[in-house]
C-alpha cells in the first residue's frame, strides 16, 4: 500500500520562522496536520541571514514542533518561501525557430526559448535567477498561448518573468537549510506562494494583486491569466507602523506600541470617536486613540500609494478584475481593506483566506501561515502533475526519528 505523501512547507520571515506539515489524503485534499512558529531572535533581517545561528535553531524548533504535532516522522518534500530587499523581477521575450521536419513544438523548444528569453536579462555579477516563469507564447498566427507543447508552429516566441536574487543570500538560506537537516528543499519567492494560497483560479485568470505586508517589507504581486506579470519589494512593513506610534507619542517602548497598535490601533482616523482616550498606567498618562490611528493612516496611505504606483507600473491596472487580496500580518490592521478600497480604486479589496486545504482550523485561518501554506499547496500541485512524488529531505527524517 503506498503511503500518502507527507509535505513541509517553510516560510522564513524577520519575526517568525514557521512551519506547516500537510498529508495528501486518498480523496487528493490537502490535509494540514501540524503547524508551528519560532522567532529567529533578529537572526533574519529583510529576507536575508544576519546570523545563521540563529536562524538554524528557529528552523530546528518550529520544524519539530510541526512535526511532532502532525505526528508524522518522514517527509517527502519541503517547499520553502524566500524573499528580500534586494530580490527584483524583468519581464523578458524572444523567440527561436523550430527545427523539426514536423513542426511539433517538444518540451525541449519550450524550455529553450524560456532560457534564451532569460539570456537576455543583464544579470549582475552576484545575481542569480531564482524563477523563470513563462506568461505567453506565440507561434505565428496564433498569440497567448499558454502550453504549446504538441502545438504545430515555425517560429516559437515566449514571454517570460524572471525573479532575480542575489547569489550569496540563496546560498545561505540553503546552508541554513542544510544544517537544519533539511535537504533539497525547493525554494519558492514569497507572493508566488501567496497567490496560491489565497487567489481562485478565476481571480489570477482575470487579473488580481497580492499585497503582503509583512513585518519589515511588503512583497506584492500582479497576476492575470494565471501566471504572475509584476511583482515588486516596498520597504514598509508592519513594524514602521510601530516605530511611528513610539516616535511620535512615547509610548513606553516599541514592545509596547506594538501591543497597543494591535489592541487599539486603525487605520482609520474617522471611525474612533475624538474624545476616546487610552490609558497609559506605566507612563501615568492618556492618549488619544484618534491621534493614533492619524499616525497609522499617515504611513497606511504612503504603504498603499506605492502600492498603487506598482500597480501602474505594471501596466494592467484596467485588467484587475480579480481583485486585491491583503496578506500577511500588517493587513490585520483594522480599516486597510476599506483605506485600500479608495487609494487603490479597486471596488473589490478582501483580507486573502487559504482555500483549497483542510485541516488545522487555527493555521488556516492565521495570516502568519499564508505564506507555508501556500508553499505546501504549490508542492502538492507539483507532485499531482508530475508522475512521481518529490524528493524528500532524509536528513530530516532522521533527525525526526532521534528526536522522537
Amino acid at each position: 500500500m503506498v503511503q500518502p505523501a507527507v509535505l513541509l512547507g517553510l516560510d522564513l520571515g524577520a519575526s517568525k520562522v514557521v512551519a506547516v506539515v500537510a498529508v495528501q489524503e486518498e480523496n487528493g485534499l490537502l490535509n494540514v496536520t501540524g503547524a508551528s512558529q519560532a522567532n529567529p531572535e533578529g537572526g533574519i533581517r529583510q529576507g536575508e541571514i544576519t546570523d545563521i545561528n540563529l536562524t538554524v535553531t528557529a528552523i530546528t524548533r518550529a520544524v519539530e514542533e510541526a512535526m511532532r504535532t502532525s505526528g508524522q516522522t518522514r517527509l517527502d518534500g519541503i517547499r520553502v518561501t524566500v524573499d528580500g530587499i534586494q530580490f527584483k523581477g524583468e519581464n523578458l521575450r524572444d523567440s527561436i525557430t523550430i527545427a523539426s521536419s514536423d513542426r511539433v513544438i517538444t518540451p525541449g523548444d519550450r524550455d529553450r526559448v524560456m532560457e534564451q528569453a532569460t539570456n537576455g536579462c543583464k544579470l549582475a555579477k552576484e545575481e542569480t535567477v531564482l524563477h523563470r516563469i513563462p506568461q505567453m507564447f506565440h507561434i505565428k498566427g496564433q498569440r497567448d498561448i499558454k502550453n504549446p507543447v504538441n502545438m504545430i508552429g515555425d517560429t516559437l516566441e515566449a514571454e517570460v518573468r524572471i525573479i532575480v536574487a542575489p547569489g550569496s543570500v540563496l546560498e545561505n538560506i540553503n546552508r541554513a537549510l542544510h544544517l537544519s537537516g533539511l535537504q533539497d528543499a525547493a525554494l519558492m519567492y514569497s507572493p508566488l506562494a501567496s497567490a496560491e494560497a489565497v487567489l481562485s483560479r478565476e481571480d489570477a485568470e482575470n487579473g488580481a494583486v497580492i499585497v503582503d505586508i509583512g513585518e519589515q517589507l511588503t512583497h506584492m504581486g500582479v497576476f492575470l491569466r494565471g501566471t504572475l506579470f509584476h511583482s515588486a519589494v516596498i520597504p514598509i512593513g508592519g513594524m514602521h507602523f510601530t516605530k511611528d506610534l513610539e516616535i511620535t507619542k512615547h509610548l513606553g517602548g516599541i514592545g509596547m506600541a506594538e501591543r497597543i497598535k494591535r489592541i487599539y490601533g486603525t487605520a482609520l482616523p474617522s471611525t474612533v470617536p475624538a474624545e476616546e482616550h487610552i490609558e497609559l498606567e506605566e507612563e501615568g498618562r492618556q492618549v488619544s486613540r484618534r491621534e493614533l490611528a492619524d499616525v497609522l493612516h499617515a504611513r497606511a496611505i504612503e504603504l498603499l500609494n506605492m502600492v498603487l504606483a506598482e500597480i501602474g507600473r505594471s501596466g494592467l491596472i484596467h485588467e484587475i478584475h480579480g481583485g486585491v487580496h491583503l496578506v500577511g500580518g500588517g493587513s490585520l490592521l483594522p480599516g486597510m481593506p476599506i483605506l485600500a478600497q479608495n487609494i487603490l480604486g479597486r471596488p473589490r479589496v478582501v483580507l486573502g483566506r487559504v482555500i483549497g486545504v483542510q485541516g488545522l482550523s487555527h493555521a488556516i485561518a492565521n495570516p502568519l501561515y499564508t505564506n507555508a501554506l501556500g508553499a505546501v499547496k504549490a508542492l502538492h500541485r507539483s507532485m499531482n502533475e508530475s508522475t512521481g512524488r518529490p524528493r524528500g529531505g532524509s536528513g530530516l527524517i532522521e533527525r525526526i526519528k532521534r528526536w522522537i
